[in-house]
């Protein structure tokens, strides 16, 4: 038996089998909870093993769970990696659900058979088991260790889950032969973050050329000591406007950078961008294509000759691969088999379209290369941390004569040359190149806003209906929104929106339909009941309708960004005319808000002439991203523009026939 690694010796915050009815109180912040992570411990260090230095993790974990909500936290799935022979070993494994019955504890182990194996591809494999009779009000327990050969893949730790944890630690001890970055993503503090020197000894053994007996040998170096802990994390809950959820959990990743043992030259181990780039360009998979004849070479000679202009040939390009292959929905980064077979099925996931794009525009003479990106619900890069897996999209960038740089997706039909589809718009892409040494990253934020503007008249009838019409344009990211909606379907919505349900869905009159370089514009007539036509006083809320009537923000308060993605303008135009008899009574205060540093401005501007009354609203959100500091303001301003919305008309008339 080889010895495991000492250093200093520090108290643990979770003992395995030491759970009492204390443990079962329920404190209020939690009550809402539907399961309470007590305390969540994990240990990694490396240690001596039979042939050489291997990863030793353990981890112990007790969670109360309150109603039956929470029972899913009974099932743990632990993943491992494997490569080739060599798989990572699940050990140790011991897990205990207590109940209070009758004010006694009762226990009962996790039988040995309630352990599944579930096999995911040739690199992964995870154990999944399930703790014993859990009901509301249980607490489970469990720990397991997991042993690994691959130094690389020092386990990650996440400090926070969607339910409230009370306690979260983690600790490494890192023998000095190895040395890793320390990657922390948090937007909550730590109560612990401590790195510390300390003694480190351990044994390991070594057979050379496999023959026995193997020799041991005892190691005696320093060792760096870290320590991370968070003290009653809140839940992670779903909000309006993130990205992937593991963007916002607070968490510790590594990579293995440097190994340098006794008199040796350190050794660098970490990838890098530029091999990345390099292997990935050279895969049959992903970039031997590209340098391949372009399967559309004889339509492509055609569209040069004809198109000299080059911002002109790549967005005909754009769409003869449309024309030729449409998309599957599938984000994948690598091709489902070949350029030349997914040309021949007519369709394919986002590889084998755009890599078909940047092999078709460097056909027709333009110097265009495969950009990586990770999509919005695929979370942001590390950039510090060059992992291939950190990507699952890819689009083609294209240098124009000018240096105009264009980023060029051709999934989707509804969004021009030169805009990204918004699912892209995350952070920076990797653009790869040959020689790799070019490649770089490249800002992914959005050239377009998301607009929208309107233009409605209205005339109020002796009977309380209104009688109008209303010219709709959606331009930008909300043009390849609505592009997406079936016609019929985005005017009957529209129609719901302002309370219209008589005029017919064939009186609209579309203009730039199959055009995404024009705004999409829309023109319909309107008959609006009046839901108060027997009364002498009318109230009239028309912005609600029209613009923005609820808040998306009601959380009191956000630790995390709010990221829209992209900047917003939206205007909407009214007049109202009165009929003889009605009285304008009272109407909204013209107001105007602004958030600090320009971060977006509202005006609202409301007039009387003779017998029409006219509105303006105008909505303007200059950042695509507030921080959690500007959360309370962008809270506010949202409201007050719903509170100015709902400000009605207030009309006076005679009783009517």
């Amino acid at each position: 038996m080889l010895a495991a690694p000492t250093a200093l010796a520090q108290e643990v915050p979770l003992v395995f089998g030491k759970v009492t009815a204390a443990d079962f109180v329920a404190a209020p912040a939690d009550s809402a909870a539907p399961a309470v992570m007590l305390c969540d411990f994990g240990q990694s260090r490396i240690v001596g093993g039979r042939e050489g230095f291997q990863l030793e993790y353990v981890r112990t974990a007790r969670i109360l769970i309150r109603r039956k909500a929470g029972y899913p936290w009974a099932t743990v799935q632990v993943p491992l990696y494997r490569r080739n022979e060599q798989t990572e070993r699940f050990k140790k494994l011991k897990g205990i659900t207590y109940n209070l019955v009758d004010g006694k504890l009762i226990q009962e182990k996790m039988a040995e058979n309630a352990v599944f194996k579930d096999e995911q591809d040739k690199n992964h494999t995870s154990y999944r088991f399930t703790l014993p009779n859990v009901r509301e009000g249980s607490i489970i327990e469990f720990t397991y260790t997991v042993e690994s050969d691959f130094l690389f893949n020092l386990q990650a730790w996440r400090f926070q889950h969607t339910i409230p944890t009370r306690w979260s630690e983690y600790r490494t001890v890192i023998p000095a032969y190895f040395r890793y970055k320390q990657i922390t993503r948090s937007y909550l503090p730590f109560a612990v973050q401590e790195d510390k020197p300390v003694p480190y000894n351990t044994r390991m053994s070594h057979s050379f050329e496999g023959l026995a007996p193997a020799q041991e040998y005892n190691i005696n170096t320093q060792a760096l000591s870290s320590r991370w802990v968070m003290k009653n994390v809140p839940a992670l809950r779903e909000e309006p406007f993130m990205t992937a959820q593991l963007d916002y959990f607070s968490s510790v990743d590594f990579e293995l950078s440097t190994i340098q043992y006794p008199n040796q030259e350190p050794r660098d181990v970490a990838a890098t961008w530029e091999a990345i780039g390099t292997e990935l360009l050279q895969q049959e998979q992903f970039g031997r294509d590209l340098y391949q004849k372009s399967t559309l070479t004889a339509q492509i000679s055609a569209l040069k000759a004809r198109l000299p202009e080059p911002r002109e040939r790549a967005a005909a390009v754009v769409a003869l691969v449309q024309q030729t292959m449409k998309y599957n929905g599938q984000e994948q980064l690598y091709l489902t088999k070949t350029l030349k077979e997914a040309t021949q099925r007519g369709q394919g996931n986002v590889a084998d379209v755009n890599l078909l794009l940047v092999q078709s525009l460097r056909a027709a003479g333009l110097d265009a290369n495969p950009l990586l990106l990770s999509t919005r619900s695929h979370g942001h890069v590390l950039e510090s941390m060059p992992v291939l897996n950190n990507f699952n999209y890819v689009v083609a960038h294209v240098r124009l004569p000018d240096n105009t740089e264009l980023l060029v997706d051709a999934t989707e039909p509804v969004v021009p040359l030169g805009m990204l589809p918004k699912r892209c718009l995350n952070g920076n892409g990797r653009l790869l190149t040959a020689p790799a040494a070019l490649g770089r990253w490249v800002s992914l934020a959005p050239t377009q806003r998301q607009a929208y503007f309107s233009k409605t008249t209205l005339t109020l009838q002796p009977d309380g209906s209104l009688q109008g019409k209303t010219h709709w344009e959606w331009s930008g990211y909300a043009a390849a929104e609505a592009r997406t909606t079936e016609p019929a379907q985005l005017v009957r919505t529209l129609q719901q929106q302002l309370g219209d349900d008589t005029t017919p869905i064939s009186a609209a009159v579309w203009q730039h339909q199959r055009e995404p370089a024009h705004s999409l514009q829309l023109d319909l007539p309107l008959q609006m009941d009046n839901t108060e036509g027997q009364a002498t006083t009318t109230y009239l809320a028309l912005l609600a309708r029209l613009g923005l009537n609820s808040n998306p923000f009601s959380a009191e308060s956000r630790y995390f960004p709010v990221d829209f993605g992209i900047t917003r303008d939206e205007t909407h135009q009214l007049t109202l005319t009165l009929p003889d008899g009605v009285t304008l009574t009272e109407k909204p205060q013209s107001q105007s808000l602004a958030l600090p540093d320009n971060g977006g401005r509202f005006t609202y501007l409301c007039a009387q002439e003779g017998r029409t009354v006219q509105f303006m609203s105008r909505l303007q959100l200059n950042k695509a991203q507030y921080s959690a500091a500007e959360y309370a303001n962008l809270r506010e301003f949202y409201a007050r523009i719903v509170a100015k919305h709902a400000e009605p008309l207030v009309l006076s008339t005679g009783a009517r026939p």
